[in-house]
C-alpha cells in the first residue's frame, strides 16, 4: 500500500505544481496589465513594477493553493484514470476511500509547505512591495478613510497626510478629546519619528480649547507617547488578506480595544485558518470526478468542470462572508459554511459510485 500512496502522491503533486505555476503565472499577467498604467508616476518604474508583482506572488501562491489542488489532483488522477489504472487499483482491493486516503495525505505535506509562504513569506514579501511601490508613486496610505492614514489611540485621534516609512510619518495632526467628548486640544507636526520606545514631533504647533478660550503655542520638538507602534503602523497599509494570522489577530484586538469596528479583520482571521480545509476539500472533490461516468471523458472537459467547482466554491466563500457580516454571524460560522457543504456534496459523490 505504501508504495501505492507514493505513487499516488506523486501524481498528484506533480499536477498540483503544474497547476499551481499556471494559475499564478495567469495572476501575474493579469496584475501586470493593472499596474502598468502607474509606470512612470514618480519613480515607478518597469523594473520596479516587475519587482513589486514579484513579491506579491507568494501571496497569490497562498490564495489561489486551493483551485491548484483541485487542478493538479484532476490532471494527475484523470490520467491515471485513462490509463486503466484507477481500475487496476480497484481490482487489487483498493477502496474509493482508501484512494482519497491517500490523495489527502499528500495534501497535508503540500499545505505545510504552503503554510510557511503564507504566514512567514507572503506578509514579508506582501509588505515590502507595498512600501516600494507606495514611495515610488508618493502615493499616501490610508487607513478608515480616504485622507492620509487615520488611526485611533484612547481619547486621541491621528491623522498622518503620510506615512514616510514604519517609524516616520509627515503632516501629522493629532485630536485629542476631553472627558465629555469635547475637542480639547489640537496639534499639527510636520514630522513624527519613532525611538526609544516614544514618538518626537517636530516643528509643532498646538492649539489648546478651554471654554471660550484659545491658546496657541509653537515647539520645535516634544515627545509623545502612544499605543501606535511601528508594527502596527507597518500592519496598516496592508489588506487584511496578505496579513499573517498572528498579525490579523494582534491588529484586530488594537481595534477592539479603541472601540473600533474588527470584523473585517476578525473574518479574515478565521478565513486564513480555515483556508487548509479548503484545500483539503478541493482535493476530496477531485476524486469523484475521475470514476464513474466522469471517467471517460477528455481532461479538457474535466479540467473545464474543475474550474466551474472551484470558482462555485469561492463565490460561495465571498457571498458567505458577505451575509455573514450583515447579519452578524459569527465569522466561523459563515467561513466553515462553504466547506461544510463541498464535503457533504463530495462524501454523496463517493457513495455513489
Amino acid at each position: 500500500m505504501k508504495i501505492l500512496d507514493r505513487y499516488i502522491a506523486q501524481v498528484v503533486a506533480t499536477g498540483t505544481g503544474i497547476a499551481l505555476l499556471v494559475v499564478v503565472g495567469l495572476d501575474a499577467f493579469f496584475m501586470v496589465i493593472g499596474e502598468i498604467e502607474a509606470v512612470g508616476k514618480g519613480s515607478y518604474t518597469m523594473g520596479k513594477m516587475l519587482l513589486y508583482i514579484v513579491l506579491t506572488l507568494p501571496h497569490g501562491v497562498y490564495e489561489l493553493f486551493p483551485m491548484a489542488t483541485l487542478l493538479g489532483s484532476l490532471m494527475g488522477m484523470g490520467a491515471l484514470a485513462a490509463n486503466s489504472e484507477l481500475i487496476a487499483m480497484r481490482a487489487s482491493g483498493l477502496s474509493v476511500w482508501r484512494i482519497e486516503r491517500s490523495v489527502l495525505q499528500v495534501g497535508v505535506f503540500l499545505l505545510l509547505g504552503v503554510a510557511v509562504v503564507g504566514e512567514v513569506v507572503a506578509p514579508a514579501a506582501e509588505q515590502i512591495g507595498q512600501q516600494l511601490r507606495l514611495s515610488a508613486t508618493n502615493a499616501t496610505v490610508s487607513f478608515l478613510g480616504s485622507h492620509g492614514l487615520w488611526v485611533r489611540d484612547g481619547n486621541f485621534y491621528i491623522n498622518a497626510g503620510n506615512v514616510l516609512a514604519e517609524d516616520e510619518l509627515a503632516n501629522v495632526s493629532v485630536y485629542e478629546l476631553d472627558e465629555q467628548r469635547r475637542l480639547s486640544t489640537i496639534t499639527y507636526a510636520t514630522k513624527a519619528h519613532y525611538a526609544d520606545g516614544q514618538w518626537e514631533l517636530s516643528n509643532l504647533r498646538q492649539t489648546r480649547f478651554k471654554g471660550a478660550a484659545v491658546k496657541t503655542s509653537r515647539h520645535k520638538k516634544r515627545i509623545w507617547e502612544s499605543l501606535l507602534t511601528p508594527d502596527l503602523l507597518s500592519i496598516v497599509a496592508l489588506k487584511p488578506q496578505t496579513m499573517s494570522v498572528r498579525d490579523i489577530n494582534q491588529f484586530s484586538r488594537y481595534l477592539e480595544d479603541n472601540g473600533l469596528d474588527s470584523r473585517q479583520y476578525r473574518y479574515a482571521f478565521w478565513g486564513r485558518l480555515m483556508m487548509p480545509l479548503s484545500a483539503l476539500v478541493m482535493l476530496f472533490i477531485s476524486v469523484p470526478f475521475v470514476f464513474g461516468g466522469m471517467r471517460s471523458v477528455s481532461a479538457g472537459l474535466r479540467l473545464f468542470l474543475g474550474i466551474l467547482v472551484g470558482f462555485g466554491f469561492y463565490l460561495t466563500s465571498q457571498v458567505m462572508t458577505q451575509v455573514g457580516q450583515v447579519y452578524g454571524l459569527h465569522p466561523l460560522v459563515a467561513v466553515a459554511i462553504p466547506s461544510l457543504v463541498f464535503i457533504a456534496a463530495g462524501v454523496y459523490a463517493v457513495r455513489r459510485i
